[in-house]
């Protein structure tokens, strides 16, 4: 089988190698006006090509933004005996964690994810925060409040550039998302280089899709992020004040593979650390993901056969905590 971690990186001096850059403003004043007609078709065609773009004119202050980022710095300068006091575990997936797996590989990385306060039906979890640190959790939770309307907006549009009404998923996602933040730290140093029973960690994050609905990810401007597209990887730039947004797998079953969810990882650091914050929306447990109604026909019938959100979370999760085996993907569901 190819490693696709091992196929070259593209020249990015080419236009059509650009993601493309999407101002939002109109789709978030009104996504169904005719003024939001043009971004929604950008859209829709970045769904279809490289299932990546950026946006610009997101609503979100520079302000708001400039404070999470003092808390993100502040938490992983922590040291580790404090920051293994809030560790994850294989049944609570909340807190920091330092050797994460992406398809049994361990990546160099720190993490720190957290969810919706209260409220976690796949795995009747509580978030697990640094003691003595109010203002993080607040900053924090009002950042993912703020990720959570944006992605709703965005979600609109999804659905508008697969001719259903803007609307038509919100059901799914409405009161009863299992979205959750995830806080990134690629080191310089790996973070668990030098111990006997670890191999080294050569990429950030190995290849992979995000298993939800739709990513809003915050950079910084240290670069790193690239997508794999045509036998080659792209670089996606780091652009001041945009926020850069992916579809993930359960989007492209519901759009019946017209969205694809774009392969992607992150390079590991060797001059200065970086940092991201990906905010990942994703459906109700108990929702069932299958190719909606415009995307399937006589002509086109279903890739894929229903999935329950919650137990495809919930095997991805063990999957990145440990090696239970084969990671599940949406190839294991086509039809």
């Amino acid at each position: 089988m190819q490693d696709i971690d091992r196929q070259p990186i593209a020249e990015q001096d080419a236009i059509a190698e650009r993601i493309p850059v999407i101002d939002v403003a109109d789709i978030l004043h009104d996504a169904t006006g005719n003024a939001a007609n043009h971004a929604i078709e950008r859209i829709a065609d970045a769904c279809r090509t490289w299932g990546f773009f950026q946006i610009v004119n997101h609503g979100i202050p520079s302000g708001q933004i400039g404070d999470v980022w003092t808390q993100v710095h502040a938490l992983f300068a922590l040291p580790i005996e404090e920051k293994l006091g809030f560790e994850r575990s294989r049944e609570n997936p909340w807190g920091f964690y330092n050797r994460e797996l992406t398809k049994n590989q361990r990546d160099r990385k720190e993490v720190f994810d957290f969810t919706r306060e209260d409220f976690d039906p796949v795995y009747h979890q509580r978030n697990r925060w640094p003691r003595g640190y109010p203002k993080l959790r607040t900053t924090l939770l009002a950042y993912q409040e703020a990720c959570t309307a944006l992605a709703l907006k965005l979600l609109e549009a999804f659905c508008l550039g697969l001719d259903l009404p803007g609307d038509f998923l919100r059901p799914h996602f409405a009161d009863n998302h299992t979205g959750f933040t995830r806080l990134n730290h690629y080191p310089v140093t790996d973070p668990m280089g030098g111990l006997a029973h670890c191999e080294p960690a050569d990429l950030g994050i190995h290849h992979h899709t995000d298993a939800g609905a739709l990513t809003v990810l915050l950079q910084d401007e240290v670069s790193g992020l690239q997508v794999y597209r045509d036998g080659f990887w792209h670089n996606v730039a780091t652009i001041d004040g945009a926020l850069t947004i992916n579809i993930g797998d359960m989007m492209q079953v519901w759009s019946n593979d017209i969205y694809r969810a774009p392969i992607h990882r992150v390079l590991a650091m060797e001059n200065r650390a970086r940092y991201s914050i990906p905010f990942f929306l994703n459906p109700a447990a108990d929702s069932r993901v299958s190719p909606l109604p415009s995307t399937v026909g006589a002509n086109n019938p279903p890739n894929y056969g229903p999935i329950t959100w919650g137990e495809f979370r919930g095997r991805r999760s063990d999957g990145d905590f440990a090696d239970y085996g084969a990671e599940v993907q949406i190839a294991q569901y086509r039809i």
